[in-house]
């Protein structure tokens, strides 16, 4: 494999941990620079995807045109039908700053109890930390014991944590146990992240669409504050745009130009037509990868880009996301 130079956020903090020389958890003593293990990519995945569920959030809600019930009804429909990883086993969950429960697709029973005293089997408070973290940090990881829902077994957990501000909640995710060795290149992982943050919130988007929204204006305008400010990767390229199957663009993160155009007759500099690709990609397989040239953000030229592509579930939409 050769190396490639890093873009995504999760890199920094891996070369941090691999030049302080940790191999614990899976890490081979023979890692090299240019490969990332399972370990290292679902801790990615997990910052990125809650980063993004709690950044759309934060757009919407500091609007301020809801109050607390709608806030936590709105967090419920959005976190309900969203599952990643392979096993399905990834999910979100949304609680107070004051650590009372307020959306899980897991366990509804908890929902709207007092959770700050809550320990897992080994004693550990680990709401209590998550609320800490949040409290001094706004964002961080936290290691407790849970039932994975796949397994139905009782597993260590690595889950994320990140703030709402304008809405006093918090919203995390998490992974399980220790998993296999695999190791990837950074073009497989960034498309495995890719991927993973294009299905999960075009899942929440359907939930929001099925259960809050059903006007097609009032659909549209969510989809554009929702994704507004979200960025990602370590140089902010990350981000997501929204087409129908008619080829206009519903929303697009960084060009607010495109939004309500007809893109069908765009073609890139290689005589590509992006949007009917994509378009062709939704409504046939219903996803999928595909590569055009795009202008990179970070360097404002025109650069080959990999994009993941998803129908979003219920609707004539597609949602994507890629990396230069």
């Amino acid at each position: 494999m050769k190396t490639i130079l890093s873009r995504s956020c999760f890199a920094a903090i891996l070369l941090i941990v691999i030049l302080a020389g940790s191999c614990t958890r899976n890490e081979s003593t023979n890692h090299n620079y240019d490969v990332y293990n399972q370990y290292e990519l679902d801790k990615a995945i997990v910052q990125i995807l809650t980063t993004n569920l709690a950044t759309g959030l934060e757009t919407i809600f500091s609007q301020d045109r809801y109050d607390s019930t709608e806030m936590a009804h709105m967090c419920q429909a959005i976190i309900n039908p969203v599952r990643f990883f392979d096993d399905k086993s990834g999910y979100f969950f949304v609680e107070s700053n004051d650590a009372w429960s307020i959306a899980t697709p897991i366990q509804p029973e908890v929902i709207r109890t007092y959770r700050y005293n809550i320990q897992d089997a080994y004693g550990k408070y680990y709401v209590r930390d998550m609320v800490n973290t949040i409290k001094y940090t706004g964002y961080g990881f936290v290691e407790y014991h849970y039932d994975n829902p796949v397994s139905g077994e009782y597993e260590r957990k690595l889950g994320f944590v990140k703030s709402i501000p304008s809405a006093g909640f918090w919203a995390g995710a998490g992974f399980f146990g220790d998993p296999e060795l695999y190791y990837y290149d950074q073009e497989e992982a960034m498309k495995i992240i890719v991927k993973e943050a294009s299905i999960a919130t075009g899942e929440g988007l359907a939930g929001i669409f099925s259960e809050i929204y059903s006007d097609s204006l009032q659909r549209v305008q969510f989809c554009r504050d929702f994704i507004d400010h979200i960025r990602f990767f370590d140089d902010q390229s990350g981000y997501f745009f929204i087409y129908d199957f008619n080829n206009i663009c519903v929303a697009h993160a960084l060009q607010k130009d495109l939004e309500g155009k007809d893109l069908s007759d765009w073609q890139d500099s290689r005589g590509k037509y992006v949007s009917r690709d994509a378009v062709a990609i939704a409504s046939g397989p219903g996803s999928g990868y595909f590569d055009y040239y795009w202008n990179d953000p970070e360097t404002g030229k025109e650069e080959k880009k990999i994009s993941y592509i998803v129908k979003i579930p219920g609707i004539d939409y597609l949602i994507g996301t890629g990396f230069y």
